[in-house]
């Protein structure tokens, strides 16, 4: 049951935070990084929520309750976490660990270059898809075989501010797993 709904993506559009086309693109980027594990991926729009804040959590848990599935969420609402006292309490992107339901948001990954903040906004997608098929955070820099950093490198982020981190962490993941991750995936989900 699991393996079967983990296999049917829905990525979920909440406003307009990217184009239809630019969605689709991007779900085929998706499929082709999880290639043996994605089935069907459907894109769904929903209306925005209002706000140009939200808990992230309360977010993950609507989607949950009115898609329900294995879901992708998009916003272009700033996600916050208000249950840390870290100075950045806002999100790039966030999975709920009681469903499978990941989110990430337009806000700040944004760049003057249209195709940047749509490569980012990618990354992050496939780092927060990546905890919705069990992998887990790389704290060190680690490498693909491409060289570009494992979408799991979440690097150290006490060390950079906001932009820093977009730039030196962000930027530099690439669209493939690291042997480690591509590891897990194939003997966890018996894929090929």
């Amino acid at each position: 049951m699991e393996q079967t709904l983990l296999s049917r993506l829905k990525l979920v559009r909440i406003g307009r935070p990217i184009s239809r086309p630019e969605l689709a693109a991007m779900g085929a980027h998706i499929r082709e990084a999880f290639a043996s594990l994605l089935q069907s991926i459907k894109m769904v729009d929903l209306e925005p929520p209002g706000v140009d804040r939200i808990e992230a959590d309360l977010l993950t848990q609507a989607l949950d309750h009115h898609v329900g599935g294995h879901i992708l969420g998009i916003t272009d609402a700033d996600l916050l976490d208000s249950s840390t006292s870290d100075s950045f309490q806002y999100m790039f992107g966030c999975k709920d660990n009681r469903n499978h339901v990941a989110v990430v948001s337009t806000r700040r990954i944004a760049s003057p270059d249209a195709t940047r903040s749509i490569t980012r906004l990618l990354k992050v997608a496939l780092h927060e898809l990546g905890h919705n098929f069990g992998l887990t955070h790389h704290y060190g820099y680690v490498s693909a075989p491409d060289g570009a950093y494992c979408p799991m490198t979440k690097g150290d982020y006490n060390r950079h501010g906001e932009r820093s981190y977009t730039r030196s962490v962000i930027d530099a993941r690439g669209f493939r797993f690291c042997d480690g991750c591509h590891g897990f995936l194939r003997l966890a989900h018996k894929s090929s």
